[in-house]
């Protein structure tokens, strides 16, 4: 149940707590372990009680005894989801994860659902100055529209899939009190040219990995955002995702950059610059899901490292 947690209740972006990181010493570099398990092979709690009050913006620490697994983003977790809470499990496996685990239809007010952590902000433009986010992830299920016939997962109306990290920033134009997405990266199940998921024996086989990119700053929709595909991964497979978002400066002109690899596969790409970046910063976890229940699974290790903010 969500009262299960010592809470810090607090409404809007704008009460998010700022707390030292506490880093991991987990080795990036060990071998990847992929071993069969379920989406129901956790107990993951579920609160009784779907008020408003549940479903707004609760921010808490990992209570739940031992290690936070996902302490090295940081030890706040920020949870505006009703079904579930975050929570850790081995999952079948010899490492231990943090589960982001979320469901439809979850949306309190504009908010769509979502159990996420938020890393140190780098907010001074100069040369140099970056954030890295690094570590194993694992998709066992994501938001899925059923119904959703053959629209094109590229089509920016296509509501199937779930977000598994962003890079935010603020901007000349951003409100005082939000940091809108500058890329998110998002995670759909692999579908025939029919529209039907791809599945064996029941389970979706594949999930295909998309960079949701700003054409212009502060951009929304078909005219201002675009879907890059990125690469497939599988079903309770174990991929590397390392990404680094920084600053160059070149006389008056400020560059906002998203270098990295997903499965090994090359993220690099600049955003649009017509609008001054004025910060940039990491999100991940689990965000969206219109029908059905997503799973994200962060490995023991994950972290944020690399900062540097001169």
């Amino acid at each position: 149940m969500k009262t299960k947690f010592n809470r810090l209740v607090l409404s809007g972006f704008g009460g998010l707590l700022q707390i030292g990181l506490l880093m991991s010493c987990t080795n990036d570099a060990q071998e990847s372990k992929n071993v069969a398990a379920s989406d129901e092979d956790i107990t993951v709690p579920i609160s009784n009680n779907l008020t408003a009050a549940d479903c707004s913006q609760q921010l808490y620490s990992w209570t739940g005894g031992g290690t936070d697994h996902n302490v090295g983003v940081s030890p706040t977790i920020d949870d505006r989801s009703c079904a579930y809470d975050y929570t850790q499990s081995t999952y079948g496996s010899s490492y231990n994860w943090g589960v982001y685990r979320i469901a439809a239809p979850d949306v309190n007010g504009t908010l769509q659902t979502r159990i996420e952590r938020e890393s140190k902000k780098v907010n001074k433009l100069n040369t140099g100055n970056k954030v890295r986010f690094s570590g194993w992830c694992r998709i066992l299920s994501v938001g899925t529209v059923e119904s959703h016939g053959t629209k094109l997962p590229t089509d920016l109306s296509d509501r199937n899939g779930t977000y598994i990290f962003q890079v935010k920033g603020k901007d000349d134009l951003s409100p005082a009190d939000k940091s809108p997405a500058v890329c998110l990266f998002i995670a759909k199940a692999v579908r025939r040219p029919t529209g039907s998921i791809i599945k064996v024996n029941g389970q979706i086989e594949k999930f295909d990995i998309y960079r949701e990119q700003i054409g212009t700053r502060n951009g929304y929709g078909d005219a201002q955002r675009s879907l890059v595909k990125i690469t497939t991964v599988g079903y309770n497979q174990d991929f590397y995702v390392d990404v680094t978002t920084g600053f160059t400066v070149s006389g008056t002109t400020v560059t906002n950059y998203v270098n990295g690899t997903i499965n090994g596969v090359n993220v690099n790409w600049n955003a649009p610059n017509n609008v001054n970046p004025k910060e940039t910063f990491f999100r991940m976890g689990a965000y969206r899901c219109w029908e059905g229940a997503a799973t994200i699974l962060w490995r023991e290790g994950t972290k944020i490292d690399g900062f540097v903010n001169n």
